[in-house]
């Protein structure tokens, strides 16, 4: 058995005692003993037994007893085990669907439609919903104007294909009437409308270097405001997407916030949004189209090992453009979070195209 993983050496008892413990445990929260096992789960199957099987478990890594005197509960690796082969999956009850739909279904405004997308997600998990809006440098161009409020002080009013705006303050060198504005808006809607601002972006570096440029005073003008309000630095690319939240006072009421560090590290990661867009990026690295289940979260924050993250992507006009999920401890329930995610994730991309 040299060179065996741990989960391929377990028998199909050991594997229905963690089931059964790590199942117990998400529904009391507290350390699972043999007895209380043998009580609810084999009555023919004594807890000498069951406590045996338990010890092996914790053996190979699987469990961990908090204290000499207490009784099991999951590690990280043993609720890794149990989501990728013990688990049985579920549709979502037909009531929480009707509940998701009437919530989402009727809502145009994309902005809100993420907002409640995320509040949903918290109110049928019990724990933190997010979703990750796409990175604004890859959205489509719908619509751009430039408005003129001061002396060299220009607003950007960008509409991306889904329908998301972004208002951008820009200063610019020479002050531009509100006609020029106007004239430079509708010739970077004509030439890049549907076009990723990334690709805009790299056109616009082009014809930065075209000679044409300096004789051509819209062309010019075009290129100033693109090269302002469009044309980012290098590296600012990673904090262009948004995270909306739901629910973070929810989770106040978990056990796994008693401890007060735990609970600074993880309210100081709300409060930084564009921290939180790199931890689900960083988590999310593994491309599926189905949910992704990511548990210990220890590397991303301190402090938070005990914390799970489930995300699925979603798709708008076919392309995996973003992506939406749960964040909360590591004992929640699997089953059913994994089958919201993936519904919501479908519905909303649906919903999103729509608009």
């Amino acid at each position: 058995m040299t060179g065996q993983q741990p989960s391929a050496i377990l028998n199909e008892r050991a594997r229905s005692v963690l089931k059964a413990l790590i199942r117990e445990y998400v529904r009391g929260s507290k350390p699972v003993g043999s007895r209380r096992l043998a009580k609810h789960y084999w009555e023919g199957l004594s807890s000498a037994t069951i406590r045996n099987v338990m010890a092996e478990l914790e053996n190979v890594g699987f469990l961990t007893q908090p204290h000499t005197s207490a009784g099991r509960v999951p590690t990280a690796k043993g609720y890794r085990l149990y989501v990728d082969s013990l688990l049985d999956t579920r549709d979502l009850p037909s009531r929480e669907i009707d509940r998701i739909r009437q919530s989402l279904e009727n809502e145009a405004d994309p902005g809100e439609l993420m907002s409640k997308t995320s509040q949903i997600l918290s109110l049928l998990s019990n724990n933190v919903g997010f979703v990750l809006a796409p990175p604004i440098s890859h959205a489509g161009m719908k619509h751009i104007k430039f408005v003129r409020i001061a002396q060299q002080r220009i607003l950007v009013i960008l509409v991306t294909g889904s329908g998301l705006v972004q208002h951008r303050l820009i200063q610019i060198e020479p002050d531009l009437t509100q006609r020029e504005l106007d004239q430079a808006g509708r010739y970077l809607i004509a030439q890049f409308e549907g076009k990723t601002l990334l690709d805009i972006r790299r056109e616009l570096l082009r014809l930065m270097l075209e000679e044409k440029s300096l004789y051509d005073r819209l062309l010019k003008n075009v290129i100033l405001l693109g090269a302002a309000s469009l044309v980012k630095c290098e590296g600012e690319e990673a904090e262009e997407s948004e995270v909306y939240l739901g629910g973070t006072a929810r989770i106040m009421q978990k056990p796994e916030l008693a401890d007060i560090k735990s609970m600074t590290a993880l309210f100081e990661t709300f409060e930084e949004k564009s921290r939180l867009v790199k931890i689900i990026s960083e988590c999310l690295k593994t491309v599926s189209s189905s949910p992704t289940v990511r548990i210990g979260l220890e590397k991303h924050i301190p402090g938070m090992g005990d914390w799970a993250l489930i995300s699925s992507p979603y798709l708008y006009n076919h392309k995996v453009i973003g992506s939406l999920g749960i964040l909360g401890p590591s004992r929640m329930e699997y089953e059913k979070a994994i089958s919201l995610v993936d519904y919501v994730a479908k519905l909303f991309g649906k919903l999103l195209s729509k608009n």
